[in-house]
């Protein structure tokens, strides 16, 4: 229970610090940075490896860590959707929303309560994918 309450905390305050960025480019980029690695150091989550895994195995990798219930899988899902939004790689960008989007279907599927944030968030990446492609 102390880890998942942990690695709430964790994601939280990522999630806090990367909100609003979209406006100052220079921050953004020492945010996403940060925040990559926080989650590497607090988490062991590597963004990069995570977007090796593939897609019908993304939620099963993530649930592997313990501490992932679906609160926090919806706070990471929130935060590869801001890193995307503040990467320069279109590319990698295209991949983090494909992610966040995978995610927030399985939570969407698995029962959860309706969340007018992850609706929004489905929707934002919805529309970055088809601007991407």
């Amino acid at each position: 229970m102390q880890q998942i309450e942990e690695m709430g905390r964790v994601l939280g305050q990522i999630l806090l610090n990367m909100m609003g960025l979209k406006n100052n480019a220079s921050a953004s980029r020492h945010i996403v940075e940060e925040a990559r690695q926080t989650l590497q150091d607090e988490t062991d989550l590597n963004i990069d490896q995570l977007l090796e895994v593939p897609p019908d195995k993304l939620v099963q990798a993530l649930q592997e860590n313990k501490a992932m219930n679906d609160a926090n899988l919806d706070r990471f899902a929130a935060i590869l959707f801001h890193i995307a939004e503040n990467t320069e790689d279109k590319d990698k960008a295209t991949c983090l929303y494909e992610k966040s989007l995978i995610i927030y279907n399985y939570l969407d599927q698995s029962g959860e309560i309706y969340s007018f944030d992850r609706s929004y968030f489905l929707e934002q990446i919805r529309k970055a994918l088809e601007t991407s492609s």
